[in-house]
């Protein structure tokens, strides 16, 4: 709305500021001084309430304040990039040769990471004993693993 306010020829901001400080201050002007440019703004400006139906503020829309007012994307603007989306994705997933690093991210997270599948199966272990959950699975793929069970039991008692 000060958008609006600014772009009329009646009120500038620093009209504004001027006449609020001349009236804040009391100061009236000699009745024989010869009328200046602020005279006639006080004259102009009214206690009176601004009407907002019927100005250019009751037709202007949230969206225009976001973005500037100005909309300056084309009209087809939408479809270049979605196409330029779908024909990436297409190379991407259908046209690209696989290389090295596809080959091997194919493969398991466990035997890229040692260690892993240890820590993890032990703390699926321990949550399921105390929450009193079935540990057969859990039991049977860490004694494959190499780890003994009873040990682990003692060191998980001991934390």
């Amino acid at each position: 709305m000060l958008r609006l306010l600014t772009k009329t020829r009646l009120i500038r901001p620093s009209s504004i500021r001027f006449a609020s400080y001349s009236n804040s201050r009391g100061v009236q002007p000699a009745s024989g001084a010869p009328k200046s440019a602020d005279d006639d703004l006080q004259q102009q400006i009214s206690n009176e309430p601004i009407k907002f139906f019927g100005s250019q503020a009751a037709t202007w829309r949230a969206r225009d304040t976001r973005s500037g007012g100005s909309d300056e994307s084309l009209w087809y603007q939408p479809y270049v990039i979605s196409a330029s989306l779908a024909i990436f994705m297409f190379y991407f997933c259908y046209l690209r040769e696989e290389s090295d690093i596809d080959q091997r991210l194919d493969g398991n997270l466990y035997d890229h990471v040692s260690g892993l599948e240890e820590v993890q199966l032990t703390v699926n272990y321990r949550y399921n004993k105390e929450h009193g959950l079935d540990t057969k699975e859990q039991e049977k793929r860490l004694i494959e693993l190499g780890v003994n069970i009873k040990e682990l039991d003692a060191k998980l008692a001991a934390q």
